[in-house]
């Protein structure tokens, strides 16, 4: 296998998982009522630079997946123009387009459901799609527990797609009901896929980060400097706007 989280990794996963499951989306799973699937999303936590260029593999691959994108984030604005034409294009290539987001603790269901539908019409407001699909950001187990959803809005960990678990057990990938692997915080904590035997999973979904994902493939530390330029040459390059923005920072290494 080639490099850990390159794109050629992200293809043989994708290989390994097509020998035993058919990729679908969320919608799928509930329109036609399978009982055995994997889904794909992702949720775009830093990058959507990033998250365009693998929806353009998958798209090469023939594979449908849905990205999660926050209203509420510090590190890109998600209703910038650039931004909405980057997710449009994402949904051209073939994907959903959901929420992904990070409800305060405490909330009761009115207060969830509320928060929910908040951040859902901003985003269906200002990218003319319709949102249907949700998933948390850093869950909390009071949510996770709930499998909350609202009307026929689709909850990523509801008990169609998750099986819920404190994570303290030794339960295994393949002995859940919905066997869930991600590759949170550039790792595997739940399940490195090439060590699952899909042959014995019939619902499966993946999580899988597109800021962890390069060409190349990259560790945590040299992945996430690169992340950091980025985004950098990103704040740069939006900042010359200003009349006395001093043009040689764009030039700048930043390393």
């Amino acid at each position: 296998m080639g490099n850990r989280f390159s794109y050629d990794e992200y293809k043989e996963i994708i290989s390994l998982i097509q020998e035993y499951l058919p990729i679908v989306d969320f919608n799928d799973v509930i329109d036609n009522n399978l009982d055995k699937y994997c889904v794909i999303r992702h949720d775009v936590e830093y990058s959507l630079d990033r998250a365009l260029q693998l929806a353009k593999l998958e798209n090469e691959l023939n594979v449908k997946s849905t990205y999660c994108i926050q209203v509420r984030n510090n590190i890109y604005n998600a209703i910038s123009d650039k931004n909405i034409e980057l997710v449009k294009q994402i949904h051209t290539l073939g994907h959903e387009i959901a929420l992904h987001q990070d409800p305060p603790a405490g909330l009761d269901d009115f207060g969830l459901q509320r928060y929910l539908l908040q951040d859902i019409r901003v985003l269906s407001a200002y990218y003319d799609l319709p949102i249907k699909v949700f998933s948390y950001h850093r869950p909390k187990q009071e949510y996770l527990q709930k499998y909350f959803t609202v009307g026929d809005l689709i909850n990523t960990n509801g008990n169609k797609f998750f099986h819920y678990f404190n994570g303290k057990g030794t339960i295994k990938p393949e002995e859940r009901d919905v066997t869930y692997l991600a590759d949170s915080n550039h790792l595997w904590k739940w399940g490195d896929p090439k060590d699952v035997d899909f042959s014995k999973i019939n619902k499966l979904q993946m999580n899988m980060h597109p800021y962890s994902w390069s060409k190349e493939g990259l560790n945590n530390l040299d992945n996430t400097i690169h992340v950091v330029k980025e985004r950098t040459q990103e704040l740069t390059h939006s900042m010359t706007e200003i009349k006395t923005f001093p043009r040689e920072l764009l030039k700048w290494n930043f390393s």
